[in-house]
């Protein structure tokens, strides 16, 4: 009996070196062959919002985005495939090469906490928060169903009735004009022959994009403005909205000098200059939009060389100062540069939404340049709203015409006297008051003398504005409360 114990034990032994022998050589040849010869499968249909870690070494924790370490496999030339732990505890391949290779992944300084990343709330009272950020995702969740204008941008095909839809739904409205010069259904024929109608097509699998460079959104593909007068330049009819550095976009037609797309963004549809948009593949459509560690810009504009970031973009965040911007590579498709941003800049996460924040945040905008549609480095009344709330993660429309029946408690000031006005504004601050076709934010009372800041198309630039004795609060006639 203990002979037959002993010989067994000699098996196992026996067949144990030989699983581990064949293993070392799998592990040597794997390792050999993996510079070049693997792929990166990336197996998640769901991504839960949390960092994920799956290595470090001295200096670094790497992280992936969301939890899905259990969805991704390396595959070999040599069909086997291991999952992302497996060879990374094994070190088959270093995790320096396989981010190289497109692994993407949160790489933060061993001296920055994780929780710091997710949760970089600034040391605020929570009794002067108006609304938390779990209440304004609920918040918005309210204004998706109210508003208009907003665009479901996780759709993946489109019928050809549909584009079509979208791109008769502007019209050139004539005559206008540009100087001196006056368009007519004669001079605009390229125009609209540009917008390619008879090549639109159902569309089952759209292709993702994001915007690289701040872009002017048309109503038609063209760079041509249309003005209402003769020799005058304030509104140029055809720009519709700004588009800012890493908005999504879906792109449904192209026009037929090749050189614009017409998109679906969140806010609007319209046709943008194919330059301004780099083209995404799943995995680096939802790093740029989707990911949960990112940074915010609390300045009115920042320049990193010739781009221009706007407050309220939505940056990627790696550690310390550094984030990720997208920037269009030579095959069109998207590319991570990492830049530096300090952190009077960049907030990490959404600002907590108190009056004093709202209030400062809206002053950075103080002498910006007012323009319509957001042409030319500027901001329009809406823009400049949806830009300083959006720091906060709330989720406006556009246009005046659909924010004033859709973000907030309305109170309506129609047929009120001046005096019963100021007095509603008053005691509801802070507030945003709404004109036909304008939006302003009154910021309190001063000196017995009510103020409001907005993006002035009178003055031209974002100003600070007495309400008494102006002309606004004649035409106001709605307030809307955003708590």
């Amino acid at each position: 009996m203990k002979q037959r114990i002993i010989i067994i034990i000699i098996i196992l032994i026996l067949l144990g070196g030989l699983i581990l022998a064949k293993l070392n050589i799998n592990k040597k040849a794997l390792t050999d062959e993996s510079k070049t010869t693997y792929k990166i499968i990336d197996e998640t249909e769901v991504c839960a919002d949390a960092l994920d870690i799956i290595c470090e070494d001295n200096n670094y924790t790497y992280y992936l985005p969301c939890i899905k370490s259990n969805n991704i496999f390396i595959e070999f030339s040599n069909n086997t495939k291991y999952s992302l732990k497996y060879v990374l505890d094994n070190n088959l391949i270093s995790i320096n090469e396989l981010i190289d290779k497109g692994l993407e992944v949160i790489k933060i300084d061993k001296n920055v906490k994780k929780d710091e990343v997710i949760n970089n709330d600034e040391d605020i009272n929570k009794e002067d928060v108006i609304l938390t950020k779990e209440e304004i995702k609920k918040y918005n969740m309210e204004i998706k169903e109210k508003a208009t204008m907003i665009y479901d941008m996780n759709i993946n095909k489109i019928s050809k009735e549909q584009i079509l839809t979208y791109i008769n739904s502007y019209s050139l409205n004539l005559p206008k004009y540009n100087g001196s010069y006056t368009y007519t259904h004669e001079n605009t024929k390229d125009i609209l022959d540009n917008r390619n109608i008879d090549n639109v097509k159902n569309l089952n699998n759209i292709q993702k994009g994001i915007v690289v460079k701040r872009a002017n959104l048309r109503s038609f593909p063209t760079d041509k403005a249309f003005y209402k007068k003769k020799n005058v330049t304030d509104h140029d009819r055809l720009q519709e909205s700004e588009l800012l550095v890493n908005t999504p976009v879906l792109i449904i037609h192209e026009s037929k000098d090749n050189l614009w797309y017409f998109v679906i963004t969140p806010f609007y549809v319209g046709w943008v200059k194919k330059d301004n948009i780099a083209l995404a593949n799943d995995n680096d459509y939802e790093f740029f939009i989707n990911n949960v560690n990112f940074g915010i810009i609390t300045e009115a504009m920042i320049y990193e060389n010739d781009t221009i970031l706007d407050m309220s973009i939505k940056l990627p965040y790696l550690n310390n100062d550094n984030y990720i911007i997208p920037i269009k590579g030579k095959d069109d498709y998207v590319l991570k540069k990492e830049i530096t941003i300090t952190s009077d800049k960049i907030n990490k996460g959404y600002l907590a939404y108190t009056k004093e924040n709202l209030y400062t945040q809206a002053k950075k905008y103080l002498g910006v340049n007012y323009s319509w549609g957001g042409k030319d480095k500027g901001v329009d009344c809406s823009s400049y709203i949806s830009n300083i709330y959006r720091v906060f993660g709330f989720y406006f429309p556009r246009n005046t015409s659909v924010q004033n029946t859709s973000v907030g408690k309305i109170i309506d000031l129609t047929n009120k006297s001046k005096q019963e006005k100021l007095k509603l504004i008053e005691k509801n601050e802070p507030s945003l008051l709404y004109q036909d076709g304008h939006v302003m934010l009154y910021i309190g009372k001063e000196n017995n003398n009510h103020y409001i800041i907005h993006a002035n198309g009178s003055t031209m630039n974002v100003a600070i504005t007495k309400l008494e004795n102006s002309s606004y609060l004649n035409k106001i006639n709605k307030l809307v409360l955003i708590k």
